[in-house]
């Protein structure tokens, strides 16, 4: 029993060790992209031996998707679940978007988006890594059509507005604010703005 216990007890340590050094792959990754990203960066930033990096993640490739999906359940989960949990449709944009450019201009983070930081840079990922992107973008624009909907038939917006528009203009306005976060993330009035604008759009 007490040698079970033990196994147990290792094996939480190190996976506790393992989603820290992970963390700081995600780090390097968001701020410097996963092409001009080299090994000897994410080494060094890590605290791994690069035998130990590829016995832990594989390869650069598979530590980079393994960023991606913990970055999706640590950061970019908050912003969905503040739209789906609010107590109108309305409600809930707003909180999303106030989420996300408390993520964009947050000092503690590199700046922008991970996901979108990626999605501008296609080219430059393997396909693997570019078709999952392109299904998490996908996912997304779901999600929002779903919340516009769910308006449309509460009476908060238009039956007439065209929902899947509307559900790919706040995904434009969330990728351009992780854009002009990057440039100048000390203007938050100009993320603002082209909230306001998109809110406009979807519940005048």
């Amino acid at each position: 029993m007490v040698l079970i216990q033990y196994i147990l007890e290792m094996a939480r340590t190190r996976e506790f060790d393992r989603t820290l050094v992970l963390r700081k792959a995600v780090h390097v990754f968001w701020s410097r992209g996963f092409d001009s990203t080299n090994l000897p960066e994410l080494l060094e930033s890590m605290g791994l031996s690069k035998s130990s990096l590829y016995e832990t993640f594989g390869d650069k490739e598979k530590l980079f998707e393994e960023a991606l999906d913990l970055y999706a359940k640590e950061i970019a989960a908050s912003k969905l679940e503040k739209l789906l949990n609010a107590s109108s449709v309305k409600g809930g944009f707003q909180a999303f978007f106030a989420e996300q450019i408390r993520c964009c201009t947050d000092k503690k983070y590199p700046g922008g988006c991970f996901m979108a930081n990626t999605a501008v840079s296609l080219d430059n990922v393997p396909p693997a890594l570019a078709k999952k992107i392109r299904k998490s973008v996908e996912q997304s624009h779901g999600v929002f059509l779903s919340q516009i909907q769910k308006g449309q038939k509460a009476g908060e917006i238009s039956r007439y507005k065209d929902a899947s528009a509307l559900a790919s203009a706040v995904i434009g306005t969330s990728m351009g604010m992780t854009v002009m976060a990057r440039v100048n993330r000390e203007d938050v009035r100009t993320l603002e703005q082209m909230v306001e604008t998109t809110m406009n759009s979807i519940f005048s």
